[in-house]
């Protein structure tokens, strides 16, 4: 598959708001666990698809700090709810579906571009299909950049084990994503992202090609609560 070390390059990301950023990462990367290299694949993988889509370098500046902080909401989260070995009970998952608004809040107060990649953060826990949170925002009014990052984010949580499954194989991954389609997520980026990782002998995998097709509304990926 294509990755990208991940670099925060200075010509897309210049001043006062990218110093601010690198010590918002810090203090994630500080954390021990999951969540920091978490962040740093998801940045590796959308940067991938921004480009592969033509997002403009401006929009990937935007991209790759919504990418790199989109968790940043969850230091305003308990850690026995963010470490909880198990699923999260109803009141657990009312908390932690705030991080979103929690990490927009937070970049708003840096204030600059980091209010547009607030905007991003905020919404990448939406649905394609509606039934997403904080604002039930469905198809294009979600940004597009949120949708990559909801992709991408989903993808690295289902490769990576996490303290309640193993992760899942490349195949059983690709498979959730083509069959969310059109209900979690949005097909087209489904259909790039695909394409991107699969493997170097099999570029035109059929499962980038079903992507599109599909436009009903899928169950959500299990184990997929907590990313």
């Amino acid at each position: 598959m294509l990755m990208r070390p991940l670099a925060l390059r200075p010509q897309l990301t210049p001043g006062l708001p990218f110093s601010v950023g690198l010590r918002l990462c810090h203090r994630r990367y500080c954390r021990p666990g999951y969540t920091g290299e978490h962040c740093k694949s998801v940045v590796s993988l959308a940067l991938e698809v921004a480009e592969h889509l033509g997002l403009s370098p401006e929009r990937q500046r935007n991209l790759e700090f919504a990418a790199l902080l989109h968790d940043v909401g969850k230091i305003a989260i308990p850690k026995e709810i963010i470490n909880k070995p198990g699923k999260l009970d109803p009141h657990e998952w009312k908390i932690i579906k705030t991080h979103t608004v929690e990490g927009q809040k937070m970049l708003e107060r840096v204030g600059g571009f980091m209010r547009q990649v607030g905007l991003i953060v905020r919404s990448h826990h939406e649905r394609w299909d509606g039934g997403g949170y904080p604002d039930g925002l469905a198809g294009e009014d979600i940004p597009l950049e949120a949708r990559i990052i909801t992709c991408c984010d989903t993808w690295n949580a289902m490769r990576t084990d996490r303290p309640y499954r193993k992760a899942l194989s490349h195949d059983v991954a690709v498979a959730e994503l083509v069959s969310n389609a059109g209900g979690q997520f949005d097909p087209h980026v489904v259909e790039t992202f695909v394409r991107l990782v699969a493997p170097a002998d099999q570029p035109d995998a059929p499962q980038a090609n079903a992507a599109v097709a599909v436009r009903a509304p899928a169950p959500l990926i299990a184990g997929s609560a907590k990313v």
